[in-house]
């Protein structure tokens, strides 16, 4: 009984040592499958997962193609041991193009259209662009997409506004930057992986070129401006500073530089336009330069002399007289001063409407003298560079009051105190203002020169103030 009980225990245990060292074996089986398979799958580019039940693989998750799954699938065949393969794969849809824009403006990047990977976006999460959770999970990226993408979110942080497209292989810039030499350092900087093509359409704010710009007036036309103008500088202000309301052209406007020192030459310049027919004001690189012709009848040195003084910088200043007359009768607005004006007896004559008689001749010439004040050269009969504008307002008042009146006048030359020879001197005055007068057309006979010196003042002389006040013409209208 005993050495049958003892058989049976051996039996037993035997069968029992048999038992465990098959499950053993199958863990070691399942076990040795599941990391071949973890290893075979390894590469997908979504991280999908292999699970082991016993010696068959289920392998799940997300394929980046249907040639990637094949791929899987027949990695996980070759595993030795492996029973079957159970495929729950999905494909990720493809994107064809695959396309992705990058819009920048005020500084911040907005994303939108596809993204190859969830490890793609986590990365272009890191860029700080909003829409990334917006991007579209697709394949189809082209080989070395993520450099291609990267380098055009490098380039848009370097531009206040812009946009960059990537649609397969080709890449596509566009925005606003300030000069050509500052797209060029964009476009340098972006290095696209091999295979890839650029689409510069990049624009600038500035061509790049230097500032510089001409100002030409003509007295019948008006001013015109052509060039390059720098920053803060317009046609308006340009026409204010030389008191001139037509002002043409299309220059361009750089977007640097200081119009301080260009207004300033333009509203010196307004000061001397009416004895000016036309003239050329350059602003470029070098000294600041004005050329021109003098109006009919203006001693063009004598005004060039008096500019230059007044200027008083290193201002390049050629004016001459004015070669061919225009024809008489010929008829124009003065652009400088706005007065209708006719050409006649070799200078430019203002139209000034009213009705001669005793007393509106004197009206005219007292509001002319009070506004636009006859000048000579210090200690001389001469006339100033700055007289004929008046000479020609006084000749077209008294040609009417001579001609259509009948009435005769008497021109006076007064002067200061100072100095000696007061009569003499404010007597030739007088009389070249009648010799100004006859030049112009009007009846020597009907006009008459007195110098009265310092004797009949209108002011106190002891100032420098009243002294100019007392250097004066005056007109004296009488009945013939």
């Amino acid at each position: 009984m005993r050495k049958l009980l003892g058989g049976v225990l051996l039996a037993a245990g035997v069968g029992g040592l048999g038992y465990w060292g098959a499950k053993d074996q199958a863990l070691d089986i399942e076990s040795s499958i599941g990391l071949h398979a973890q290893t075979a799958v390894a590469g997908a580019v979504h991280g999908v997962q292999a699970n082991v039940d016993g010696r068959d693989i289920r392998v799940s998750g997300l394929a980046n193609s249907e040639a990637e799954r094949a791929a899987l699938i027949s990695a996980l065949n070759d595993v030795q041991g492996r029973r079957v393969v159970i495929d729950a794969l999905e494909v990720l849809p493809m994107a064809d193009p695959f396309t992705i824009a990058a819009t920048r403006k005020n500084g911040q990047t907005l994303l939108q259209g596809n993204v190859p990977s969830e490890a793609m976006r986590a990365a272009l999460r890191e860029s700080g662009a909003s829409g990334v959770e917006g991007l579209t999970l697709a394949s189809g990226a082209p080989e070395r997409w993520e450099a291609a993408i990267g380098g055009a979110l490098g380039t848009l942080t370097q531009m206040q506004d812009g946009a960059a497209s990537l649609t397969g292989t080709t890449m596509r810039l566009t925005g606003l930057v300030d000069t050509p030499s500052d797209r060029n350092a964009l476009i340098t900087a972006l290095t696209l992986p091999e295979g890839y093509t650029l689409q510069d359409d990049i624009e600038t704010r500035d061509d790049g070129t230097p500032i510089g710009f001409d100002v030409s007036y003509d007295a019948a036309s008006g001013v015109t401006v052509a060039g390059k103008l720098p920053k803060g500088l317009d046609l308006a202000q340009i026409g204010e500073a030389l008191g001139v309301d037509a002002v043409a052209g299309d220059p361009s406007v750089g977007i640097e530089g200081d119009p301080v020192a260009a207004l300033g030459i333009l509203s010196k310049l307004k000061g001397w336009l009416p004895e000016l027919e036309s003239a050329k004001l350059t602003l470029h690189s070098g000294p600041p330069a004005i050329t021109g012709f003098a109006a009919p009848g203006v001693n063009a040195a004598l005004v060039q002399q008096s500019m230059a003084q007044d200027f008083e910088s290193d201002l390049e200043l050629s004016l001459a007289g004015l070669g061919t007359l225009p024809q008489s009768g010929q008829e124009r607005i003065n652009a400088a001063t706005g007065q209708a004006e006719r050409f006649e007896f070799g200078a430019w004559l203002p139209k000034i409407v009213f009705t001669p008689s005793l007393s509106t001749c004197g009206a005219q010439t007292e509001k002319l003298l009070a506004t636009t004040k006859i000048n000579f050269l210090s200690g001389s009969a001469d006339l100033g560079p700055r007289a004929v504008r008046a000479i020609n307002a006084m000749a077209s008042v008294l040609g009417r009051c001579v001609r259509d009146a009948g009435l005769i006048a008497e021109l006076g030359g007064h002067t200061d105190n100072t100095g000696s020879g007061n009569f003499e001197l404010s007597a030739a005055r007088a009389q070249a203002v009648r010799n100004a007068m006859i030049a112009r057309g009007i009846d020597g006979a009907a006009l008459s020169a007195v110098g009265y010196g310092a004797s009949k003042p209108i002011a106190d002389n002891a100032s420098e103030e009243g002294r100019a006040a007392n250097r004066r013409t005056t007109v004296r209208w009488a009945q013939q």
